[in-house]
């Protein structure tokens, strides 16, 4: 049992923590899941001056080291060919949670207020023990709240990508994916801190307490969490990336992407991109829900599909 003493001796007591690694420029695709994040991190992930968190950072969370020994494994001819189909980027939620308790599951976006000195210094040690020589740009996915405030405290030059896609194929994904938490109603989200906001919670029920239009209601949530983190935090840049304006031109999307982060263009890596077929399937939504089901969502959605750019031929009038 712990009594509070300190038992070091003198002279490990007098040891200097090591110095910081200094981390450059990390780069974080944030948005709601199934907004499209996964390709767009998928691709970008393929070049050659990136790294990324794959397994062995979830499963090993204090050995980093094995996580880099990857990354240098992947410039390795003919080993690379085996690693990169066993082991693919992923969001790591394990790994965050390691170094900040509440960075997996919080009640609300996490903010630069949150940052304690501690979880900085944990988190800037974590991203630092990830890089190699040549893989020195951490690129890292975060679906959910976004946390861009919190993140940019910690590393003031990041740059942050936020994907966005038409709201309603998002639902319809997200209603499909066994991470959803809807059909517990709005206590299976994180996205508010005590209670569904008063006017969500009208238009909820106004459609009968449909999952379909909770689905809308919970994209429409994250359009106002960002919408709040521009509003307070005007000087984090953040660029925006279309799901539609990718799939119509991926390369094109991440050479613009890759300009915003100021990654080299190689022409290999272009090469790579062309290989990947990149298909929309954001008409599904229509085939997968009745008339019915159709109307609610675009009733619950209309206003912010507008006011996101988004062209809808076929409103309901409310």
């Amino acid at each position: 049992m712990s009594l509070g003493i300190n038992t070091k001796s003198s002279a490990e007591g007098a040891r200097r923590p090591k110095a910081l690694k200094p981390v450059d420029r990390p780069i974080f695709i944030t948005g709601l899941g199934r907004s499209g994040t996964t390709i767009i991190h998928t691709l970008l992930s393929r070049h050659p001056n990136v790294n990324w968190l794959s397994l062995l950072c979830a499963k090993f969370p204090e050995r980093l080291y094995l996580n880099r020994w990857l990354m240098h494994a992947l410039d390795m001819p003919l080993i690379n060919i085996y690693l990169k189909r066993r082991f693919v980027p992923l969001e790591n939620y394990p790994f965050w949670d390691h170094c900040y308790g509440g960075f997996g599951y919080p009640c609300r976006d996490l903010f630069a207020s949150d940052v304690d000195v501690r979880s900085a210094k944990s988190i800037r040690r974590a991203f630092g023990q990830l890089a190699t020589s040549k893989r020195s740009r951490g690129l890292i996915k975060i679906t959910g709240c976004p946390r861009i405030s919190f993140l940019h405290a910690i590393f003031p030059d990041a740059k942050f990508i936020h994907v966005t896609r038409d709201g309603r194929a998002v639902a319809a994904s997200r209603m499909k994916a066994p991470f959803w938490n809807g059909w517990r109603g709005w206590r299976g989200f994180s996205l508010w801190p005590e209670e569904m906001p008063a006017h969500y919670e009208r238009e909820w029920e106004s459609h009968g307490h449909s999952f379909v239009a909770l689905a809308g209601i919970e994209w429409k949530a994250h359009i106002d969490q960002m919408t709040e983190v521009r509003r307070r935090f005007p000087h984090i840049n953040i660029l925006e990336v279309k799901y539609e304006a990718f799939c119509a031109d991926p390369v094109g999307q991440i050479r613009g992407i890759a300009e915003y982060c100021e990654l080299p263009w190689y022409a290999d890596f272009e090469a790579r991109l062309r290989k990947q077929y990149v298909g929309s399937e954001n008409s599904k939504w229509r085939s997968e829900f009745t008339e019915e089901q159709q109307a609610i969502l675009q009733q619950v959605l209309a206003d912010y599909m507008v006011e996101q750019g988004y062209e809808l031929p076929e409103l309901v009038e409310k």
